[in-house]
């Protein structure tokens, strides 16, 4: 799980906060959805960050050693995004930000209920472990300028200061007291600033900020009735559907197709004045606007209003009569900033998330600030703008209407595991967290589910190298989108798929042994089958030389299992550790993981051969059925034990036996499954500690 953590901060820095507000855009696309439902890859996500939370090594690195300063104003998603990713970088990052601690809205426009402090708080100790520096409660345009950090030495500066401005409704009343914002309601709330709103509460909008300020009104003592008010229809709210259905749980009422007409106070009360609301004929772009139904106005009696209507970046700043930074800004009140550099009108001043965009998702804003800081970095080491890279990606379909469904005949039907929450009733009488979080067996049932559609040959597939290399065009609108041939699985370590065989026969040219039987049929001009078939028989001694030879993923070792990209790859060379042979071996790592094992054919002794347990024999090292924990055995049973308390008990053993019988009644036995760091400690302890020459090894 460590693992995949790290592949997953490798383009998300915050997956403890996204795995629990992001609104799964991606699981609209997966086709397991073909089959029965899409796969919970973002529960999946806040799995894996919850389950290796605390990381026990990375992050920290030394900052600053590209010798550039770069201050971040914000310490939002976009801005702790942007100041990880430059601080990765070597960059001195400093973060200045206006409220007393970092998050942005995920800390202060986000409910508790929806995203607890403490994951918030642990999310900003991971960014600052990297070298990244604070300024808190400092506000740009009061407290500092823009043309100040760059006076005072940083080369270059990311905006990043979101969309906290509250948009007006624009009719009477609006400025009467108890008629608040939702974004300052929701910041006041987290600050422990804001009472109990009174008894009857009506917030306006149908943004994702009303349905949160609602969920925390109903939560709040001495509320009894919460609505929501919007203009519009259900269908037509713009605020997550999902989490409208959880506010109506909880007991929020909503008045859909409603608009407000004026505020006013009587008797200490505030009077809602809504009027129904009906659609417009079809403009000239065939959309329907909504527009009051005359004489159909209703008076509401609430004790607090909360309008939560739109929301867009706060550039007051622009009016420092100090500030001599002002980037060009749209009408709507957005920075404009160039989509490939990030930066704004200004030099040297870059711009990303809300500010730019308006308000979005928070999985949005973290990748603008992944794409700043590269941007930046482009910036400060003086490089150019990479050409885009040609791509070539055969596919079964790009889109759900061009995918055949008989691809999918032989996969059951599986639903996929639900998110464990508490009940309603209970969960809308406090602050505590909703989604409880998949266990690990719910993660690696659901984790099963996923039907692999990369290819595990993306790493070394020739024709698709080729391709791009020799910018051949294929008529990949042509290919076939259906299975032509079913996959065969019998091989107990490689799976042949003849869909992607293009008939070169280096496979069976490789084989040594005539175990592999290649044939085609009904050839076409150029040569290539019209049908192929691929066997492995009885021949065989599995040395997977035809696999390495595949130009395609016709075949592919059954131990990679997930597509991983060339440059993803990191080639370590070593001795095999199964026999005496010394045979040459080169494991290809991602990250600390062993993805397969390979041979140079230019290394001596085997010059690019393997048996199969060099070739395969790496399956123990993610075996859930290796030994993780020392085990001491009493009588015909084992149990548990801490490291101490196993190398004493070892320890103490060793030197009775050696006192009573002398060295030689010992002798060491080593495995190939340890490292050849390990065995040659192992030969070392028994020679040199031990004085005893009886030294063997289990495979020789």
């Amino acid at each position: 799980f460590a693992e995949a953590l790290k592949l997953i901060k490798e383009k998300n820095p915050l997956p403890l906060s996204v795995g629990r507000v992001c609104p799964h855009l991606c699981e609209t696309r997966c086709r397991r959805i073909l089959v029965d439902e899409c796969l919970s890859i973002n529960h999946l996500k806040r799995f894996v960050a919850d389950y290796a939370r605390a990381p026990k090594h990375g992050d920290v690195l030394p900052s600053g050693l590209s010798g550039h300063k770069v201050a971040v104003i914000g310490g939002g998603p976009a801005g702790l995004s942007a100041a990880y990713y430059m601080a990765r970088m070597g960059h001195a990052v400093t973060i200045f930000d206006a409220m007393p601690k970092l998050g942005g809205m995920l800390r202060y426009g986000i409910p508790e209920f929806r995203l607890p402090k403490k994951i918030v708080d642990k999310e900003v100790e991971n960014i600052l472990r990297v070298g990244v520096r604070t300024r808190m409660g400092q506000r740009l345009g009061v407290d500092f300028t823009v043309k100040g950090l760059r006076e005072g030495g940083f080369e270059a500066v990311f905006l990043g200061i979101g969309a906290w401005k509250n948009q007006k409704l624009g009719i009477e009343g609006e400025e009467l007291e108890g008629v608040l914002s939702g974004t300052d309601f929701l910041r006041d709330v987290s600050l422990g600033k804001m009472p109990a709103p009174g008894r009857r509460v009506a917030v306006i909008g149908g943004i994702d900020t009303a349905v949160d300020t609602a969920r925390t009104c109903i939560r709040m003592e001495g509320v009894d009735d919460v609505v929501v008010i919007y203009q519009r229809s259900m269908m037509e709210v713009p605020a997550s559907h999902r989490e409208l259905a959880e506010a109506k749980k909880e007991g929020v009422d909503f008045a859909y197709m409603t608009g407000i007409v004026k505020i006013t106070k009587e008797n200490d009360a505030l009077q809602l004045t809504t009027v129904r609301m009906k659609l417009s004929k079809p403009d000239e772009k065939g959309r329907r606007l909504p527009i009051p139904d005359p004489g159909s106005e209703e008076r509401r009696e609430v004790d607090r209003v909360i309008v939560a209507s739109g929301q867009s970046p706060d550039l007051s700043w622009m009016e420092n009569t100090d500030e001599g930074v002002k980037p060009r800004v749209l009408g709507g009140g957005t920075i404009v900033s160039s989509p490939q550099t990030f930066e704004t009108s200004e030099e040297g001043v870059f711009a990303g998330g809300d500010v730019v965009r308006g308000p979005r998702t928070v999985i949005q804003a973290i990748t603008c600030g992944k794409k700043a800081a590269r941007a930046i970095d482009r910036y400060l080491m003086a490089t150019p703008l990479p050409h885009p890279r040609r791509q070539l990606n055969f596919t079964k379909g790009k889109k759900f209407e061009d995918v055949d469904l008989h691809n999918f005949d032989d996969i059951p039907m599986r639903l996929g595991e639900k998110m464990p929450e508490r009940a309603p009733d209970r969960r809308n009488q406090d602050f505590d967290e909703i989604e409880l979080g998949f266990s690990e067996e719910t993660a690696l049932r659901e984790a099963r589910r996923c039907l692999q559609c990369g290819c595990a040959a993306l790493a070394k597939c020739k024709l698709r190298s080729f391709a791009i290399e020799y910018r051949v065009k294929f008529p990949i609108s042509k290919m076939p989108k259906r299975r032509r041939y079913t996959i065969d699985m019998r091989h107990p370590f490689i799976t042949i798929d003849p869909n992607k065989c293009i008939f070169c026969q280096r496979c069976e040219n490789s084989c040594e042994y005539g175990a592999l039987e290649l044939e085609g049929i009904n050839f076409d001009e150029h040569g290539f089958p019209g049908r192929v078939s691929i066997a492995i028989n009885d021949r065989c001694v599995s040395c997977g030389a035809c696999v390495d030879n595949c130009s395609t993923g016709a075949l592919v070792k059954k131990s990679i299992t997930l597509p991983v990209a060339a440059q993803e790859i990191r080639k370590v060379k070593t001795v095999c550790a199964f026999c005496g042979c010394g045979c040459s071996i080169v494991l290809n790592m991602k990250g600390d993981s062993i993805v397969e094992t390979t041979a140079d054919p230019m290394d001596a002794p085997n010059f690019g051969r393997l048996c199969v347990k060099g070739r395969f024999g790496k399956d123990f090292v993610r075996h859930p059925d290796r030994i993780k924990t020392p085990l001491i055995r009493s009588g015909e049973y084992f149990w548990e034990a801490g490291w101490e308390e196993a190398i004493s008990f070892v320890a103490e053993r060793l030197l009775r036996i050696k006192a009573e019988h002398g060295p030689d009644s010992l002798a060491g036995l080593s495995s190939a499954k340890c490292t050849n760091e390990e065995n040659y400690l192992m030969q070392k302890f028994m020679r040199q500690v031990i004085g005893t020459n009886n030294v063997d090894h289990c495979a020789r």
